[in-house]
């Protein structure tokens, strides 16, 4: 996706997130990040809305498919590190790749 697009999506109006549906809110504590991560839900689409510690901000549409472990959650324009999130059971998100689940988002509980 190009620049140009992914600023026209961070672009939404008021009116356009009445109807988003949050399914959760984590904080990405890993040293020097600080990531505050929304994942929510909008006419049958995830998406996953990201402020990083340095203001920038992204907003990427996410396929998803159900699991034994949860929903898992991938960047619908591809990673090339093969990485996803892992949306757990018990609603916790876990960034992971090939070969494991490598760390788990602190739930964001000053945001609810």
């Amino acid at each position: 996706m190009s620049v140009v697009e992914k600023r026209k999506r961070l672009s939404w109006r008021e009116d356009e997130t009445v109807n988003r549906e949050v399914v959760g809110r984590w904080i990405d504590e890993r040293p020097l990040l600080g990531d505050n991560l929304t994942l929510y839900k909008q006419e049958g689409k995830y998406f996953l809305e990201t402020w990083y510690l340095d203001g920038c901000h992204s907003l990427d549409e996410m396929t998803f498919e159900q699991t034994d472990d949860g929903i898992k959650l991938e960047d619908k324009g591809g990673n090339i590190f093969g990485e996803y999130f892992m949306l757990t059971n018990n609603n916790e998100l876990k960034f992971c790749n090939s070969s494991s689940c490598y760390y788990t988002a602190k739930a964001d509980t000053a945001a609810a």
